[in-house]
């Protein structure tokens, strides 16, 4: 699932096991404060420990520098920060986003659950909760997580996305249970040194924060033992978040994907799960001292996160930050700022025939897509004279509809109205190109995947020559998201928009030569140039909302614009007629090699000429 939507539910399930990891985390702190007495403030050295696990101890230091501090800041940041990306708040509005993105691959149910946790978000003053609101906050995140958990094992078929899910959550956890076991081991060594005693307090957060006390007690004595607990969270088999248990699911669920093989992608993952899970048995944790304890957990959290980088790129995920970019908080916007815009397409062409005709096959492309930007919430196709339609899927992924019409009939309509639901944020800008997309860019495995968008049609080949002209505006392809950006900003000011001057077989060969087209036309230019450069393109038919005074063209009939792969990104839709990429006013029906894949109607009859009248109308609807 080499797309957004496999990023997306990767985050999604990363971030899912984050929050509730940090709501119990916090939880755990807020009990006591709530619990102590006006003069028996929470230890300075708790808060230290939990910073230290969930932020760092300087963000800790510049809250608590403040002149008006008060302890509930530091609750505040960790629980209902939007400025903290790791927030328990920030974490259930990636969650919310991804499932949204990612919503045809997850079961209703998950997502209902977590956009009601999302909601009750919303109602909530997130810089001036009481620490009672807060902790009752961090309980619905973590119920919200055990259900939702509990859909995906109940729900969800055991395929690419459960392992996307599942891997996801095995990382997560045991990174988490690294640094918990790191900061322990760190505070009480700093302890043994100044007092000669280990503080058992410490350990017994450790097993609390892991969710592991009980479990913890029913195989080991009542005495809290460090290197016992060490053992525990490290090395147990049966423990759901011990590191060895999850490392060994993160290996199952890497070879249900692989399909039990060792492929030249995934070698270097096998091998580095394996040397860290081959750790487990090769030390002895118990005969280990202070020192020698703190480097093996230190090698050992490197492991852990190696394991991660190595999984991001083996899959062409992008790292968390970019993730994070693209959730509510990273966009410049609070919660309230996300909209959706709904809109009715209305389609239609009619068909008037010379002479009577007495059958005709035909095929349309009309309905409208469901990705993870967009929501088709109803369509219907209204066809005169009346017949019944089979519907398939394309190759493509394009919805297409068939009918046959044996009676006599000079005139032939159809008309095809759809409601859609979009939500989509500016994205390409933001993207840094790294040296990691450099190499799956170039990589074997990426050109074959995207073969089909590699190769030139008729309608899409550019003569060497104005290859050459194109090399000599815009110089040499490094970074194909910024060349593509190019490309589009030079057939704007290069090409001007008309609609006379080009018919539906015009290829982009001669619409480069006349510099005048409609999107079809600049669309064909785009692609041809840019899969010269081996650059995958597709080909995107739909709609365009210009709605009152904007400058946009193109909503007389059918729209058209070019997606581009990012590599670990997926598809990016830029609009060369308009210089724009393709945000929520851009409405998806079909992708494709060229016009010629994603045509709205298709046919043969027989009988005399035709002439062809289209008319769409794209209307803005009230939330």
């Amino acid at each position: 699932m080499l797309s957004r939507v496999a990023n997306s539910l990767y985050w999604m399930s990363r971030n899912v096991e984050r929050a509730e990891n940090n709501a119990r985390i916090l939880d755990v702190q807020l009990l006591q404060m709530i619990e102590a007495a006006d003069e028996e403030l929470v230890r300075d050295s708790d808060w230290r420990l939990i910073f230290e696990i969930c932020d760092s101890t300087e963000t800790m230091r510049r809250i608590k520098a403040n002149p008006t501090y008060e302890e509930s800041e530091l609750v505040q940041y960790l629980a209902m920060a939007q400025e903290n990306s790791n927030s328990v708040a920030s974490c259930t509005m990636v969650v919310r986003e991804n499932a949204r993105i990612s919503r045809d691959h997850i079961p209703d149910d998950y997502w209902e659950t977590w956009n009601r946790a999302y909601l009750s978000l919303t109602d909530m003053d997130l810089k001036n909760s009481s620490v009672r609101d807060m902790r009752s906050f961090l309980e619905n995140v973590k119920t919200t997580s055990l259900i939702s958990q509990g859909i995906v094992e109940s729900s969800m078929s055991r395929g690419v996305a459960y392992q996307m899910i599942k891997i996801a959550k095995w990382l997560e956890r045991a990174e988490k249970t690294a640094r918990i076991l790191n900061v322990v081991c760190e505070r009480t060594r700093e302890r043994v040194r100044k007092e000669k005693t280990d503080d058992y307090y410490f350990w017994l957060a450790a097993l609390r924060m892991t969710n592991g006390y009980n479990a913890y007690l029913k195989s080991n004595p009542p005495r809290m033992e460090p290197k016992n607990v060490l053992a525990f969270l490290i090395s147990d088999k049966t423990f759901p978040r011990s590191i060895r248990y999850c490392l060994d699911h993160v290996r199952d669920a890497v070879e249900e994907l692989e399909g039990g093989k060792v492929s030249h992608y995934s070698w270097e993952l096998y091998a580095k799960l394996d040397e860290v899970r081959t750790s487990f048995s090769e030390t002895d944790i118990e005969s280990l001292d202070s020192d020698e304890l703190m480097h093996f957990l230190n090698r050992f959290q490197d492991g852990c996160n190696e394991i991660s980088r190595i999984f991001s790129s083996t899959y062409y995920l992008t790292d968390p930050e970019a993730e994070t970019a693209m959730a509510f908080q990273s966009q410049g916007m609070d919660m309230k700022g996300i909209t959706s815009m709904k809109y009715k397409i209305e389609h239609t062409n009619i068909f008037d025939y010379e002479t009577i005709v007495d059958q005709s096959m035909n095929t349309i492309r009309l309905k409208p897509r469901t990705d993870e930007c967009q929501r088709l919430l109803s369509y219907r196709a209204d066809i005169t004279p009346a017949t019944l339609t089979t519907n398939h899927v394309d190759i493509f992924g394009n919805n297409v509809e068939t009918f046959f019409i044996a009676e006599h009939h000079q005139h032939l309509e159809v008309k095809a109205t759809s409601i859609v639901s979009i939500q989509k944020s500016p994205f390409i800008h933001r993207i840094d190109y790294s040296p990691e997309m450099n190499v799956i860019f170039h990589s074997q495995l990426f050109a074959e995947h995207y073969m089909a968008y590699l190769s030139n049609t008729a309608y899409t080949y550019m003569l060497p020559e104005q290859m050459e002209l194109v090399d000599r505006e815009l110089g040499d392809m490094s970074n194909p998201v910024q060349y593509s950006i190019d490309v589009m900003e030079y057939l704007f000011d290069h090409f001007t928009y008309d609609g006379d001057s080009t018919t539906v077989t015009t290829t982009a060969s001669e619409s480069f030569n006349l510099k005048k087209g409609v999107c079809q036309d600049i669309t064909h230019v785009m692609l041809g140039i840019l899969r010269s450069k081996n650059i995958p393109a597709r080909y995107v038919s739909g709609y365009l909302y210009v709605g009152e005074d904007s400058a946009l063209v193109g909503d007389a009939a059918s729209h058209a614009w070019v997606e581009v792969m990012v590599p670990g990104i997926g598809w990016v839709g830029l609009d060369p007629t308009n210089n724009v990429e393709a945000l929520e006013n851009h409405i998806r029906v079909g992708t494709g090699r060229d016009y010629n894949d994603v045509s709205p109607v298709q046919g043969v009859y027989r009988g005399g000429s035709q002439s062809l009248d289209v008319k769409v109308s794209v209307s803005l609807l009230d939330q």
